[in-house]
């Protein structure tokens, strides 16, 4: 059978070691000596072993005593440490941020700097197309979003993303280049369809993803090409550019908003430009 250690009695035993007798332990735990004396009983009894060497003045523990008092010292601080951080983040304000998948990249060095600035607000992150991202705002499921290409009712543009065209891979027997794109109406993949119908290119798709990492594995393996934000071979060498006489003129810049709900608070308008200003700061983003 399982036994467990009321903590109460871990501390009673504490404070009879640390006040030297069971009268004035009972004086700092604010309960009388004969509740102390049966705290220690059943603590003994839980751990089958006597705890104090009941015929020696002063009080001596015996050697289960005195193992059990260091750990019951560890406990104590543990259960401390435990409410304290519970109490915190029940005093912490908490919103939840929805990111685009093509904006991620910088949410590392956001969240670590988010948690030094802000440590008042505890921020969840949730991440999908733009276009789910803004129902779920309009729904009031998300505070705030960073959205690719997709404006809302309530909005500010941070910038446009400066796009390139990515990939190696040979054309098909019938002169078509595969092309690999996020599905679930992308306004990347969008704006790459309006290029590619812009430039007169003949393509077919690979198969489509709703996973923006299948969609760069697939190019960095060269077996299609797709548009990325135009500075994605920093964080990802195994990207070659696209031969210039292939696609034709990269897709034009998509712009990029920081979109909230109808009750944003300023509070979580304030944080949510901070974390947008953060995660987007090594994007290759051009002016508004």
């Amino acid at each position: 059978m399982q036994r467990d250690i009321e903590v109460k009695l871990l501390r009673a035993l504490v404070a009879v070691v640390d006040n030297g007798g069971f009268s004035r332990a009972a004086q700092a735990l604010h309960v009388t000596q004969p509740t102390v004396s049966q705290q220690i009983q059943r603590l003994e009894s839980v751990v089958q072993s006597p705890l104090l060497e009941r015929t020696n003045r002063p009080l001596r523990l015996t050697s289960a005593g005195r193992e059990l008092v260091a750990h019951a010292r560890r406990v104590l601080l543990l259960n401390s440490e435990v409410l304290g951080t519970l109490s915190a983040l029940r005093g912490q304000e908490a919103f939840r941020l929805g990111y685009s998948v093509h904006c991620v990249a910088g949410l590392q060095r956001m969240l670590a700097e988010f948690a030094a600035e802000r440590p008042e607000l505890r921020l969840e992150i949730v991440t999908g197309l733009s276009a789910s991202l803004a129902d779920r705002l309009a729904r009031e499921e998300l505070e705030a979003a960073v959205l690719l290409g997709v404006s809302t009712p309530r909005c500010e543009m941070l910038g446009r993303l400066s796009l390139a065209w990515f990939g190696h891979a040979p054309a098909a027997a019938d002169t078509t280049y595969p092309v690999a794109m996020v599905g679930g109406h992308s306004a990347l993949s969008m704006r790459i369809l309006e290029a590619l119908a812009a430039n007169g290119v003949s393509w077919h798709s690979v198969p489509w993803s709703a996973d923006p990492v299948t969609v760069r594995a697939a190019v960095e393996a060269g077996l299609a090409y797709t548009a990325l934000p135009s500075n994605s071979r920093t964080s990802h060498p195994g990207l070659l550019p696209a031969p210039d006489d292939v696609l034709g003129p990269t897709p034009e810049p998509l712009p990029v908003y920081l979109a909230l709900s109808p009750s944003a608070s300023e509070l979580v308008v304030t944080a949510a430009r901070m974390a947008a200003r953060i995660t987007l700061k090594d994007m290759p983003l051009v002016a508004p």
